[in-house]
């Protein structure tokens, strides 16, 4: 379980500097988004694997773990998030902001809503803190800038 460990993670993080890796574990990846001032909710997917669900400016999303070993020591993350719709949208729409959006990927799902997601990975050895607080200010953006484009 995630809860009972993240005040013990977000304490080792706090004291660690800039330069501390950032591993594809759950309780890690959920100490950054609260570091960030997001509020993670850990849960698993349709595979039983972790996964994470936050929101930002009330657009809900998904952190998924892939090449996991027992829940943990995984090797990338892909953060996604689904946009319902009154109306399916077209795929020329969701391809144009493919063609300029140079981070991230958008395809429709099969009742026609945009769905957006950005794959990271994060490997064994981990990235630098300040390369992954990045990687949420360019998920931000997405989010951002997607919502936008299907207005």
């Amino acid at each position: 379980m995630i809860r009972p460990l993240l005040p013990a993670v977000v304490a080792l993080w706090a004291a660690l500097p800039a330069q501390a890796q950032v591993m594809a574990d759950p309780d890690v990846v959920a100490a950054f988004l609260q570091d960030y001032g997001l509020k993670p909710q850990p849960g698993t997917d349709d595979q039983g694997d972790p996964m994470l669900s936050s929101s930002v400016d009330d657009t809900k999303f998904d952190v998924y773990f892939y090449g996991c070993t027992k829940a943990r020591d995984c090797s990338s993350v892909a953060f996604s998030a689904a946009f319902l719709t009154p109306e399916p949208l077209k795929y020329a729409m969701v391809n144009r902001w493919n063609q300029k959006a140079r981070f991230g990927r958008a395809y429709l799902d099969g009742e026609g809503n945009a769905v957006i997601e950005y794959d990271v990975n994060l490997d064994k050895d981990g990235v630098g803190g300040k390369n992954f607080t990045d990687t949420i200010d360019i998920w931000r953006s997405l989010l951002d800038d997607f919502r936008t484009h299907i207005n």
